[in-house]
């Protein structure tokens, strides 16, 4: 789920109350803006302290060039940065001085509207980032407030380094070297505190190495030597971390013990593969248990990770308090294991993450258990200390194929699923399925098999887009294009995202020919079919490719409908440098009676040479060319242009996505009167 835009609240400074609405509307609904209004200096000085005011915008009257001063100096005296941006006459040079030597940060002249909206809107995102900043600095701080407890609380001895000295030892490090505090151990050398017996470790070398932030990638056994002169075997390990906001070396010292006892081995193993916090087996162990399973079977089909977190974990930590975080987990853990049978073993993977690992027939039963997972953590009600929670939970499901992944990426899969699923609303499950990217070329085998799965198992949808005439009411154009489905979902892929993928993995050709058999199984059925027109776009693959080509004149041939109440659609970005070839194409179907659109024309296509060279009926533009006409003198200009040459040749032309009945005045004015869209008629299946 995306965030909610940062509210910025600008107060207006004016004698008009209704500048401010007038303001809100010109910055419009997506600027996320809040107006407040102050005529005098006493109504600004109490805005001021009644509200969190970001910016502030003052129309600069010359005769009281005194409310200026204040507002800038009452600005100026928050505890954040407030922008001043004044408004002034074209006339008044007075004014303009004033507002310079305030040193605001923008004044545009009231009659220029545009130059106010720019200039607004810069200072309003760029309050925005700032405010977002100043939140994630302080969700860092807790964080590594934390972070902090966490270590101070953990049983293992642990410094860290700056250029080889101290600069923070936890609880655990102090007793393990017999400090009273860290003020005793502060700036002292790792060589003060550790030595190399058999000299294979050069200590030295080493401390260089962390003064240049190289950290040691094996872990070194070495001689501690405590505060009272004792020492003992130690292993210690270095890995990079941040302390204070710098970078710095993390040290972890453990003793080597040597000739332990079975059972003291036995809790040793215990602590290396269980989580202290929860009992549960840790992330280490949960990954190596799934490796021995992967790793001793030759067909995975079935087995599956779940992972699991309560909804809104941060939401919950923040009524209980940093303090009680440990037991809304411990709490969690006992939530999870209840909704559980005895015989899984469950892992905490993360801070507040849990997975377990299961081996299933069918995905039917995993998403079984998946479901009752979250039915039984659904409103549930847990007490943390003396606070009582209503808690619900969701689960991200992966599962393996019969060849056998790899670890971490059947991990990354649930985890990929558990992030959809708590940013869908959470209380709820996802099965992982991939993802394909049209714009990667290493998934082009993943929309190599999500294209042949969709054609073979029917998840193609035909739809209409009508295109209207606002002179004519009888007449009409279907246009025909397809829609993808996603496996169990009511996700929807549009062709401008599988379309450029499936010409890359040869597979264009086949998607046209596929649309258009279902395009003639419709027809056969539809009464007056053969009353209207119908545009069916092609890929620029099917164009110019003879087979093909000679293939849909045979299925044209056959079909129920007439040749003269079709329109080949062909796409401008794809044929402008392929001139010839569209060319070869409208001249096999034009004996046929076959008519002809140029689709997708935006503001920068050169139509001029294509409308000479090629027997057109139609011309469609791009979406982009009819947004913010009112507002976009050069585009309007372009559109005027284009609407000259269509004219010239015959052509008419075809604005799409019309959105309100402004657009629809200002494309009458301009000689366009076949319009498409929601707004006109509503896109429907066939």
């Amino acid at each position: 789920m995306a965030s909610s835009t940062t509210e910025i609240k600008i107060l207006v400074v004016t004698d008009d109350p209704g500048a401010p609405r007038e303001l809100q509307q010109l910055l419009g609904k997506d600027a996320g803006v809040r107006t407040l209004f102050a005529d005098t200096g006493n109504a600004v000085s109490r805005t001021f302290e009644t509200d969190a005011v970001d910016m502030v915008v003052i129309q600069v009257d010359v005769n009281d060039l005194g409310l200026l001063d204040t507002v800038c100096r009452m600005a100026r005296e928050q505890n954040h940065a407030v922008p001043v941006m004044a408004i002034i006459k074209n006339d008044d040079s007075r004014s303009a001085l004033a507002a310079a030597s305030c040193g605001v940060e923008g004044f545009v002249y009231a009659s220029n509207p545009r130059q106010l909206k720019r200039i607004a809107l810069f200072l309003v995102d760029s309050m925005r980032a700032r405010r977002d900043a100043r939140v994630a600095v302080r969700r860092m701080e807790e964080i590594e407030d934390r972070y902090t407890l966490l270590l101070e609380s953990s049983s293992e001895a642990i410094a860290y380094l700056h250029e080889g000295l101290h600069i923070y030892a936890n609880r655990a490090y102090l007793e393990m070297f017999e400090y009273d505090s860290f003020e005793d151990l502060e700036g002292l050398s790792m060589l003060d505190l550790l030595s190399s017996s058999d000299k294979q470790v050069d200590l030295k070398k080493i401390l260089k190495a962390l003064s240049r932030d190289e950290i040691p990638e094996e872990a070194m056994s070495l001689t501690a030597h405590t505060q009272s002169g004792g020492e003992f075997d130690a292993r210690v390990d270095f890995s990079p971390a941040r302390y204070g906001g710098e970078y710095c070396a993390q040290m972890l010292v453990r003793e080597e013990v040597q000739h332990a006892d079975p059972a003291l081995a036995e809790e040793l193993e215990m602590l290396k593969t269980r989580d202290i916090l929860t009992g549960l087996l840790n992330r280490g162990a949960f990954i190596e248990r799934l490796t021995d399973e992967i790793d001793i079977r030759t067909d995975t089909s079935g087995l599956s990770i779940l992972l699991f977190s309560l909804d809104k974990f941060d939401a919950l930590q923040s009524k209980l308090g940093l303090s009680a975080t440990d037991a809304l987990i411990r709490e969690a853990a006992d939530l999870f294991k209840s909704a559980l049978d005895d015989e899984s073993t469950m892992a905490r993977l993360s801070d507040h993450t849990f997975g377990v690992l299961v081996d299933f027939d069918n995905r039917e039963q995993a998403e079984t258990l998946a479901a009752r997972i979250v039915d039984q953590c659904s409103d549930k009600l847990i007490d943390v200390r003396d606070t009582s929670l209503t808690v619900s939970a969701s689960v991200g499901l992966a599962i393996a194929g019969s060849e056998p992944p790899d670890p971490a990426t059947l991990l990354a899969q649930a985890d990929s699923a558990l992030s959809e699923a708590l940013n869908a609303g959470g209380n709820a499950y996802v099965r992982y399925r991939p993802r394909v990217s049209a714009d990667a070329d290493e998934d082009d085998a993943a929309w190599s098999e999500r294209l042949h799965h969709a054609l073979d198992n029917d998840e193609f949808r035909l739809v209409t887009s009508q295109i209207t005439s606002m002179d004519d009411d009888s007449f009409l154009i279907n246009e025909v294009e397809t829609r993808l489905r996603i496996e169990d979902s009511d996700e929807v892929l549009m062709p401008n995202v599988y379309l450029p993928a499936a010409s890359r993995v040869d597979m264009a050709t086949r998607l046209d020919q596929d649309m258009i058999q279902r395009l003639m199984a419709a027809l056969a059925d539809k009464e007056g079919a053969n009353n209207q027109l119908w545009m069916v776009p092609l890929c620029l693959d099917t164009i110019r490719d003879q087979a093909a080509v000679h293939k849909l004149m045979n299925m044209l041939k056959q079909s129920a409908l007439d040749s003269e109440h079709l329109i080949w659609g062909i796409r401008e970005p794809e044929i402008r440098e392929k001139l010839r070839q569209a060319q070869a194409f409208i001249e096999t179907f034009k004996p046929m009676g076959t008519r002809f659109a140029l689709c997708d024309v935006g503001p920068e296509s050169n139509v001029d040479p294509l409308l000479a060279h090629l027997e057109l009926d139609y011309l469609r533009m791009a979406p982009e060319m009819i947004q913010n006409l009112s507002g976009d003198d050069n585009l309007r200009q372009k559109l005027a242009n284009l609407v000259g040459s269509a004219a010239e040749n015959q052509v008419q032309v075809i604005a799409p996505k019309v959105e309100n009945t402004g657009d629809l005045a200002t494309l009458w004015q301009l000689g366009i009167t076949l319009v498409q869209g929601d707004f006109v008629r509503e896109e429907a299946s066939l």
